[in-house]
């Protein structure tokens, strides 16, 4: 009976959390299918900028997650949580009255310097006793990933209803009013306990835990996969159901894919952790080969419920086993480095992805497949365990 009263208490909390980050996902990919077209119509304009100002959002998420993560660990989860979000609503609204592509390229920079994923992540394993962790958990990757996906069926419904500064404007909205609800209703989760600075030794502790490694590179090679087909599968979709027909695909698999992550957690929970994440990874590879046969709209639909399948999975088990085996008291830093290998792999994979698919869209799949299989091989002779990561304090 208390256990399920905790669970009434702080699943709200929870999914708040993951509304605000779902929100602030959403707002950064539901342009991307445009951005490059809107950048054209702003002054200043070249292809280099242009690029400059779909690519920038990533790689200061990469830079930005590990600072916000250290710095939760000394000041709280809300204190960053809020100043990030402060920083995604602001620049949406410079975004939304940019004049010039600098000062847009300007906008997306301060966007994804709000690099808070890696504090939601600490902030909700810190709510949940060890019994629910993992469906706290498994809630905030879901709506992390489904915001990401549905951003594609999305974005081409509401471009057809207002224009691109207006879908900034309307992102940003939502997610001050989100925003408003953490400040003033959740309570932080973190511990008063004054923690050590970083460079005490935490970072170097957490960076020689073998399966601290090994899931920081599974995370990078399931964002790496997420980004080529993101890359990919939209180009193909516009051919066979046109920009606004996507949700056809995009809907039925993330609700396919939820539903199997509620399993994939269960067995995780029964120890089959590493045979859940060579499975995902196996998933997310066999799907790529579908999508070979671009024109067709059930390879395409059949291809893509199988790789968020993986995708989903991966994501959400991954960040939990990272939680599980890391203390509270550098959770943040632990989720910061985590998130930061999950934005260079999205990072490198657009950058790689777009640079070979101009040359061979085979190849291209290719890659991802060889990906896919290089982190089922990585697990499978890894063996990652969840074990607790000492703490500095605790070093002899």
């Amino acid at each position: 009976m208390q256990s399920d009263k905790l669970t009434r208490s702080v699943m709200p909390a929870v999914v708040m959390l993951s509304l605000a980050l779902a929100i602030r996902q959403m707002s950064m990919t539901i342009v991307m299918p445009f951005l490059s077209t809107y950048c054209k119509l702003l002054p200043g304009y070249t292809p280099v900028l242009a690029g400059l100002a779909i690519g920038i959002f990533g790689l200061m998420q990469a830079i930005f997650q590990i600072p916000f993560g250290i710095l939760s660990d000394r000041y709280g989860n809300k204190k960053m949580m809020i100043l990030g979000l402060t920083q995604v609503v602001i620049g949406l609204v410079i975004a939304y009255f940019s004049s010039n592509i600098v000062l847009l390229i300007f906008a997306r920079a301060l966007q994804g310097s709000g690099a808070v994923i890696g504090v939601g992540y600490s902030w909700v394993a810190g709510m949940a006793d060890e019994k629910h962790q993992v469906k706290a958990m498994s809630i905030l990757g879901a709506f992390i990933s489904a915001a990401a996906a549905l951003a594609f069926a999305v974005g081409p419904i509401l471009r057809g209803l207002m224009s691109v500064n207006w879908m900034f404007l309307s992102c940003a909205i939502l997610l001050f009013i989100n925003e408003m609800y953490i400040l003033f209703f959740l309570k932080d989760s973190k511990s008063k306990k004054k923690v050590e600075s970083p460079q005490n030794g935490q970072i170097h502790i957490l960076l020689k835990d073998k399966n601290f490694v090994l899931m920081n590179l599974a995370a990078f090679l399931n964002n790496y996969m997420m980004m080529s087909v993101f890359y990919v599968v939209p180009i193909y979709l516009t051919k066979v159901t046109g920009e606004k027909g996507m949700w056809k695909v995009f809907v039925p698999a993330i609700i396919i894919a939820i539903l199997v992550m509620k399993v994939a957690v269960k067995l995780t929970q029964k120890g089959l952790n590493n045979q859940v994440l060579m499975g995902s990874f196996l998933v997310s590879a066999i799907s790529i080969i579908l999508f070979f046969k671009q024109s067709s709209y059930i390879f395409l639909l059949i291809g893509t419920t199988l790789f968020m399948c993986g995708y989903i999975s991966l994501a959400t088990i991954v960040a939990t086993n990272v939680n599980q085996a890391t203390a509270d008291d550098c959770r943040g830093t632990a989720n910061g480095i985590f998130n930061s290998f999950q934005y260079v792999g999205s990072f490198v994979g657009s950058i790689v992805t777009g640079a070979i698919y101009g040359k061979s869209n085979k190849l291209t799949l290719i890659i991802v497949i060889v990906v896919g299989i290089i982190g089922f091989l990585l697990v499978a002779i890894g063996k990652p365990s969840v074990n607790k990561i000492q703490e500095p304090g605790e070093l002899k």
